[in-house]
């Protein structure tokens, strides 16, 4: 599994629609930070490159002045895990 977590910075009065189209990206999810115009992003796939490739879309989103990556975790799926005794 991996999952990162990014700020998206958008123009505060096109928060909302960019949130939307945010959340037309497989994986994604906007947690809040329309109304400053920060939105806190996560994403959560299978692989590195496509999660980067994602991030990277952002940008070309229509109000998107910029995003930021804060934390990226790589690892086994919990499910997938034995639990040792």
């Amino acid at each position: 599994m991996n999952l990162c977590s990014a700020i998206v910075h958008a123009k505060p009065e096109q928060a909302a629609v960019v949130t939307d189209r945010l959340q037309e990206f497989s994986g994604v999810e906007v947690h809040g930070g329309q109304e400053e115009g920060k939105l806190i992003v996560t994403i959560e796939g299978t692989e590195d490159d496509a999660l980067a490739d994602t991030l990277t879309s952002f940008n070309n989103v229509d109000g998107v002045i910029s995003t930021v990556m804060i934390y990226h975790y790589c690892g086994e799926d919990a499910a997938n895990e034995e639990v040792l005794q």
